[in-house]
């Protein structure tokens, strides 16, 4: 093989490669940080964004053990006021959530809800649970779909 021709191939094969592996790098990540509580207690597990613009519609289905946690509410947040939303919680251990509004929304850093629960009283030791997000869809105001990747971060209960 002409080495010339053999060089241009490594290049493009470098190149892509490397397309590849840091294009998933700018992709938003939705994210639900660690979160620390007791039995009998109510704590608000903020679902975050790291960084969107013009953020105009969001679909997630959520999953979280109902034998720990008793769903309370979910509440929109300053940076998501401009978005209608809707909370499905009719079966205890699941949660779908739909936002979306004409305009979209950005930032950096910032919940685009937050969740409430209560941890059940009469839980003995040390537990650890989380609320997966299953399932995401972003949209932005030009109707065109947001990727975005999901880090969940495990909610601690200990007396």
């Amino acid at each position: 093989m002409n080495p010339i021709l053999t060089k241009h191939v490594c290049l493009i094969i470098c190149v892509t490669a490397t397309i590849l592996w840091v294009s998933p790098v700018f992709a938003t990540k939705i994210y639900i940080p660690a979160i620390k509580g007791e039995p009998g207690q109510s704590v608000e597990v903020p679902v975050m964004i790291d960084h969107v613009d013009n953020l105009a519609g969001v679909k997630l289905v959520m999953e979280y053990d109902c034998k720990i946690l008793i769903f309370k509410n979910g509440s929109k947040t300053k940076e998501s006021n401009s978005l209608m939303h809707i909370i499905n919680d009719k079966n205890p251990g699941k949660l779908i959530v739909v936002m979306a509004g004409a305009r979209g929304i950005k930032g950096k850093d910032f919940p685009i809800l937050t969740l409430t629960f209560e941890i059940k009283k009469g839980l003995t030791g040390n537990h650890a649970t989380s609320i997966k997000i299953n399932d995401v869809h972003l949209m932005s105001d030009q109707l065109k779909e947001i990727k975005c990747s999901v880090m969940v971060n495990p909610l601690t209960i200990s007396r």
